[in-house]
């Protein structure tokens, strides 16, 4: 399921364009009468969504994508259930929020969120995220969105972020910023930069493929990542950094696995490149000799 929390579930005319929460839980200005774009979290509205996501939990519901979270916006209300006035309303929506994501993982529920409310219960939330590089040009958005994981995969997980496809236009760029057949090879790109570095990405569109050669792209990477998802989704050690100068790359590694590396190496140019890499053993456990598998296949034994 999807649901728009906080963000911009307040007044149309104060420029929000989720749905209206009404009168009753919209935020206020410092004059307590305004009202923001904003929903205010400890206005009685976390209760009411806390009632709406009971609903679909009643049905089976076990993952919830939450969009706008609270933000950290004042609310100056002095008639709201859950604050004061303005000068404690942040701190009461802080908490509101951070009791609903603790809710949901009671629940049993997958959280899925924008916003790093890991303490309180979020699952994942985005990584180098800035919406409008999905506007940029394909291999521009592919690019930067690549280096920005790199970035945060040195705090977290690769399971602990998503990444982002425009298959239709997302804000702007028309058709160069979106993924699809009119340029297999980055929609190709697109899916292998993602689950080769474990990442989940949201692929935002009507359709996941178009034809029967996205199509194809689409059980070849999934079928990848399902046969080696448990290295993908283990610790990362980083190797070289995206620049789009050269090769950039980075490996998987778990000591405790039956395979304990996967080395994923990326070249962003339009030539082949010959260079030497050099690729740290230590965090696989292996210490006399590797073995080493191609992506075609071939494997090939080496004393370390």
């Amino acid at each position: 399921g999807y649901d728009l929390v906080i963000l911009d579930r307040g007044d149309p005319a104060a420029g929000a364009y989720g749905a209206y929460v009404g009168d009753e839980w919209v935020g206020r200005g410092p004059d307590a009468i305004s009202k923001t774009s904003s929903a205010c979290a400890a206005s009685g509205w976390d209760a009411a969504l806390r009632a709406k996501v009971q609903q679909w939990l009643d049905v089976g519901l076990t993952g919830v994508e939450l969009d706008g979270p609270y933000g950290g916006e004042t609310c100056g209300a002095t008639n709201h259930s859950g604050h004061r006035h303005l000068k404690d309303s942040v701190f009461r929506q802080t908490e509101k929020q951070n009791a609903f994501f603790a809710w949901l993982v009671s629940e049993g529920v997958y959280v899925h969120t924008p916003d790093r409310y890991f303490y309180y219960g979020a699952s994942k939330s985005g990584m180098g995220y800035d919406e409008q590089q999905y506007s940029l040009p394909r291999w521009e958005d592919l690019s930067v969105s690549r280096a920005g994981m790199y970035d945060d995969l040195y705090e977290r997980t690769p399971t602990m972020g998503w990444m982002f496809v425009p298959l239709v236009e997302y804000h702007g760029g028309g058709a160069a910023a979106t993924f699809l057949s009119d340029d297999r090879e980055a929609f190709e790109w697109a899916f292998a930069q993602y689950l080769t570095s474990g990442v989940m990405a949201c692929f935002r569109g009507p359709v996941l493929y178009d034809s029967n050669a996205t199509r194809i792209v689409v059980a070849k990477w999934a079928a990848f990542y399902r046969e080696h998802r448990a290295i993908l989704t283990a610790d990362v050690v980083h190797l070289k950094r995206p620049d789009v100068q050269g090769l950039d790359a980075l490996l998987h590694v778990d000591a405790g696995a039956d395979e304990v590396g996967l080395l994923v190496v990326f070249n962003p140019l339009a030539a082949s490149v010959s260079t030497e890499l050099r690729v740290p053993l230590y965090y696989t456990g292996l210490e006399d000799a590797a073995r080493v598998t191609d992506d075609t296949g071939r494997a090939r034994d080496y004393a370390l």
